[in-house]
């Protein structure tokens, strides 16, 4: 072995009493894997994660939550303590660390952790990456960035596509190369560098080694399960709802392809999209079987959003695939309603012949087609009608969801989202679900976590926590009063329950749900 890599994945935090979403962490797993095929020793600690056995999950959240303040306000930090870090680190010994920091609010945990590992682990060689990172890294390496900004403690940050880089970064961190490798931004005398990028192919790069995660033996199952599928925290809520099981399941979280063909004002993905060879999807599905079984495969990417030739011939490779081994699947992420109606709803015909979707999210965003098009959404409200009409006669079975966003501001030159516009989503929402369109709706206001709505954020807000950013109930920087988001929010939970819809973000069933079930 070349040397020893570790990857810190920082503790969740949420709102007290809201449950914290702790997902596998794909990306910080498909970097690992990639430096372990090169010859290092590697090994994940996903500090979100404590002990558990199937003996003490119900209570795992509340027991593993510790409440801190940010601006005032409480929260749950859900994971190990401090002292339960540094002495993992030190027990498997790494020459280099990497901090995977993917969300806004991973900023707050991220930043402890370094100075944490750097004042007891001085030695320790310590790189930053993950999604936020790389959209933000100017901010971080900025000698006058403002405290909230800067992240000290570090050799430098991985850009992009981490698997891409992670060998060169490691060569370099450990002495074995003395030239600065492609990829990264790092502190210069004079401020900070970039060093460039490489020209690459995601399938000439490891695929995720799902081994690498904890796994958890239940009682009645062949095989294990990973962790995260036990926690049954999942993007979609309680996936037992979906796959009709009273016992816990093996929940897939699939990834085709990296990142994304448009360009939201909401979302800052990269949109250099890349796909998985359809050979190599199989080998995922197919190690991910041999390690714990699959109940649900969740698709959490935008190949399936993609409308162009090479993407479709791929995604329909996938569901034949998959309709023929009889997977139950659904799409959390990914679909558009370009990609749906394309060639006489040929998708949604796909998913009728196979009978196997479960759920489907529809990326409605809004009810506005003037908001629509001011956040560059490339569909309108008559595309949503049409699609979620075929959904209903195709799909009768499916669990049919779909999000709305409102509190949008002043947006490239055009007037913010007006209150009156917001309860118009908000009707559009009632009729849909009396229509039988959808089965439930979520309603969430707008978090100004992206490169168009970030600086109007920060330019209002220099001194709050980035946790904020993410979980304020309004948006900050909407200009009328929040109260109302509020308001619309509440309104459509009262939809849904007079729908008496199993709301697939719950994450606990109800007592009348499980006796039902």
């Amino acid at each position: 072995m070349k040397g020893k890599f570790m990857i810190v994945v920082p503790r969740s935090i949420s709102p007290v009493n809201t449950i914290p979403r702790i997902h596998m962490p794909l990306g910080a797993i498909t970097v690992l894997s990639q430096a372990e095929k090169e010859g290092y020793e590697v090994k994940l600690l996903d500090t979100s994660i404590c002990e558990v056995d199937e003996y003490n999950v119900d209570e795992y959240f509340e027991r593993n939550s510790k409440v801190k303040q940010f601006d005032g306000k409480d929260f749950w930090v859900t994971g190990l303590d401090d002292e339960e870090i540094i002495s993992r680190i030190e027990e498997f010994n790494p020459d280099v660390i990497g901090i995977s920091c993917c969300t806004v609010v991973d900023r707050e945990d991220t930043k402890h952790l370094i100075n944490l590992i750097k004042e007891r682990c001085p030695e320790k060689n310590i790189y930053l990456g993950g999604y936020e990172i790389d959209k933000n890294y100017e901010n971080i390496l900025r000698k006058d960035a403002i405290e909230r900004d800067r992240i000290d403690n570090i050799d430098c940050i991985s850009l992009g596509l981490g698997q891409v880089y992670v060998g060169d970064i490691l060569r370099y961190l450990m002495g074995e190369s003395e030239e600065i490798p492609k990829g990264i931004a790092y502190r210069t005398d004079d401020g900070y560098n970039v060093s460039g990028e490489k020209e690459y192919n995601i399938n000439d790069y490891a695929l995720p080694d799902y081994a690498l995660v904890e796994k958890i033996n239940v009682s009645g199952r062949d095989k294990p399960l990973d962790v995260y599928s036990f926690l049954g925290n999942t993007h979609a809520g309680d996936i037992r709802v979906l796959a009709k099981s009273k016992d816990r399941i093996s929940y897939f979280p699939l990834f085709t392809s990296y990142g994304c063909g448009n360009s939201c004002t909401f979302c800052d993905a990269d949109k250099k999209l890349q796909r998985y060879s359809f050979d190599n999807v199989k080998k995922m599905i197919e190690k991910y079987e041999e390690l714990y079984g699959i109940d649900y495969i969740d698709f959490m990417d935008n190949n399936f959003a993609g409308g162009n030739r090479e993407s479709r011939k791929i995604c329909f490779e996938i569901l034949d695939y998959i309709g023929k081994k009889g997977y139950p699947i659904g799409f959390s992420n990914g679909l558009t309603f370009e990609s749906m109606m394309r060639n006489d709803f040929e998708l949604l015909k796909k998913f009728h012949e196979y009978g196997n979707v479960a759920h489907l999210a529809f990326p409605c965003e809004n009810a506005n087609d003037r908001v629509l098009k001011m956040i560059q959404k490339p569909h309108n409200l008559e595309m949503i009608n049409k699609t979620l009409k075929q959904a209903k006669k195709l799909l009768p079975y499916t669990n049919k969801e779909a999000f709305f966003i409102g509190g949008f501001p002043e947006t490239f030159g055009k007037p913010a989202e007006t209150p009156k516009e917001v309860m118009t989503t908000v009707y559009a929402i009632e009729k849909m679900i009396d229509n039988g369109y959808l089965d439930q709706a979520i309603f969430l206001t707008l978090s100004p976590v992206t490169a168009v709505y970030r600086k109007q954020w920060e330019e209002k807000n220099p001194d709050m926590s980035f946790v904020n950013c993410l979980f304020s109930k309004g948006t900050d920087i909407w200009p009328y009063d929040s109260k109302i988001l509020e308001q619309a929010r509440e309104k459509v939970k009262e939809i849904n329950a007079r729908n008496k819809s199993k709301v697939t973000r719950n994450l606990y069933l109800s007592k009348e749900d499980e006796e039902e079930r």
